[in-house]
């Protein structure tokens, strides 16, 4: 009995793969923000939220979900001591405050005040040329 040789099969070749590089976008012009605020008065969380979601064009939920989580990264990054320059608004950052005497205002005796820190922002010179009307 001739048992008959098994052919061996050549290993498939592997299929080259083909990179397509995503060819980067230019930046879209940046559209005017529609603002319906009257002045003095305070925005709430639930108003700004909906600004965001009309600007970006995503439901409030997601606009919600974006700026907590752009508001907690900055938080972390500031209670980490860095300082945290948001566009061209300004500059959040914690400042340290030294120890220093003071004066009780209804007896007019030293008082010894204890070193601290604080919250501070600082405006852009973008912002602050906007506020001042280009004065």
């Amino acid at each position: 009995m001739a048992k008959k040789a098994a052919k061996k099969k050549a290993p498939a070749k592997k299929k080259s793969a083909v990179r397509k590089t995503a060819k980067k976008a230019a930046p879209a012009p940046a559209k005017a923000v529609k603002v319906t605020a009257v002045a003095g008065k305070t925005v709430t969380a639930s108003a700004l939220l909906q600004s965001v979601a009309d600007h970006l064009g995503v439901k409030k939920s997601e606009a919600k979900t974006m700026v907590e989580g752009y508001v907690d990264v900055v938080k972390a990054y500031v209670l980490k001591g860095s300082k945290v320059k948001i566009g061209d608004i300004g500059m959040v950052m914690i400042r340290a405050r030294k120890a220093r005497m003071g004066r009780n205002p209804q007896t007019g005796e030293p008082v010894k005040i204890k070193a601290s820190k604080k919250l501070a922002f600082r405006q852009s010179a973008v912002m602050k040329a906007q506020v001042m009307g280009g004065r």
